[in-house]
């Protein structure tokens, strides 16, 4: 039996997912097989294993965190993280851009030509 935990982080992370996907789609005209397995792991993980360690594991090994992040590729993947993170997270309102400058203005010159490329710029 789950926990009611583990049923709200599957919950979020579905609704996290298909939004993704809907933001993917709108911003770069189709999905990508990345973007189809964006937080997979997570789900499926989360039936089985503590959340938080769900939690670190999947930001140590999934390559559209700033830990793993490394082709533009990678980035894009972050960068659609953040935006659709704001309509499906209450504990995350930033948009991309902000949560760059408040979070990670260490990757101003990686992810600022992405907003740019992606019309995310404010």
């Amino acid at each position: 039996m789950f926990t009611k935990n583990q049923r709200y982080k599957i919950k979020y992370s579905l609704k996290h997912r298909k939004a993704f996907l809907e933001l993917e789609k709108k911003l770069l005209r189709k999905n990508t097989i990345r973007g189809y397995f964006h937080d997979v792991d997570k789900i499926i993980l989360y039936h089985f294993l503590p959340t938080e360690f769900v939690h670190t594991c999947h930001q140590w090994w999934s390559k559209h965190h700033q830990c793993r992040a490394k082709t533009h590729d990678d980035f894009v993947q972050m960068v659609i993280d953040w935006e659709c993170a704001r309509f499906t997270k209450p504990d995350k309102p930033l948009n991309a851009y902000d949560t760059l400058y408040k979070f990670y203005p260490h990757m101003e010159d990686k992810i600022l030509p992405i907003l740019k490329e992606l019309n995310l710029i404010k």
